[in-house]
């Protein structure tokens, strides 16, 4: 288990409802595409952009001091990408991923249970 974040490329939502019904409209379609054994999209400038600026900040998974839990911070998809963080990293790590999202004009969506759009 990790702590799991979603940042997408899109207008922000603008009720909290909302990201709920994106967020399922965006795993609906991911879900199509695997259960038809599709790849994934590669992600879009922005997110690539996005990805290689968390690398810069941590290491990826195989090296020591990464705070991700999955390779390439998470799973990425066209304009979105979820990312896992280490347990014991959340608070730090989080903060940064959903500060870098507004400087990149993305929208972040924090998992866990209360927490929702951020920052």
């Amino acid at each position: 288990m990790s702590y799991h974040m979603r940042i997408w490329e899109g207008k922000r939502p603008s009720s909290a409802a909302h990201p709920d019904e994106v967020l399922l409209r965006m795993g609906d379609l991911a879900d199509g595409r695997y259960l038809r054994g599709e790849d994934p999209d590669p992600p879009n400038p922005k997110i690539a952009e996005f990805i290689a600026a968390l690398l810069r900040r941590w290491p990826d998974i195989e090296e020591e001091g990464s705070p991700w839990s999955s390779s390439g911070t998470g799973y990425a998809d066209g304009p979105t990408l979820t990312v896992h963080i280490q347990w014991g990293r959340e608070e730090e790590v989080s903060e940064f991923v959903a500060g870098l999202a507004m400087v990149y004009g993305l929208v972040c969506y924090d998992c866990q249970p209360g927490r929702g759009l951020r920052p």
